[in-house]
């Protein structure tokens, strides 16, 4: 009788740590995020996918980051991004675009609420966490600089 309550102890104890260390594991490696879209480029981006999980899209610059997926779940590491390119009216189908470079996720921060997603227009993405709305990248500051001036420039010679 004791080999018996033993054993349904040992095995019941056993499993338990086992589901708790799963969840653990699982705990640091997968996160729900709400996720932003920035593209930088001059092109709407449909079908924008992060490690196989669909985010949405983008319009051009300066119309992107204003929307994006609510409660995506992410794992750590390295992540394929791809989109889809938009064309004019009356041409066929964009292409799938797949990022030039493996953006990776790394160790997402464990108050991150937000990941932003931007999308350059040299096809490289890079990821960024935050617990409040995402804001343009330091890269992105830049092309949004740019902008302005090109803008800027044009209201002048009107």
């Amino acid at each position: 009788m004791l080999n018996k309550i033993v054993s349904r102890r040992t095995l019941l104890a056993g499993a338990a740590l086992w589901l708790l260390g799963t969840s653990v594991t699982m705990a640091q490696t997968d996160k729900v995020l709400d996720v932003v879209v920035f593209n930088y480029s001059d092109r709407t981006l449909f079908d924008v996918t992060v490690g196989g999980v669909r985010v949405g899209g983008a319009g051009p610059y300066p119309y992107s980051g204003r929307r994006g997926k609510i409660g995506a779940r992410f794992s750590n590491g390295p992540q394929t991004v791809t989109w889809r390119v938009g064309v004019a009216a009356g041409e066929e189908q964009g292409e799938v675009v797949r990022s030039a470079n493996t953006p990776t996720m790394g160790e997402i921060p464990s108050d991150a609420r937000y990941v932003s997603v931007h999308i350059y227009p040299d096809a490289a993405v890079e990821f960024m966490f935050s617990r409040r709305v995402p804001v343009l990248s330091k890269r992105g500051e830049a092309i949004d600089a740019d902008y302005r001036r090109r803008k800027a420039a044009q209201q002048s010679e009107s």
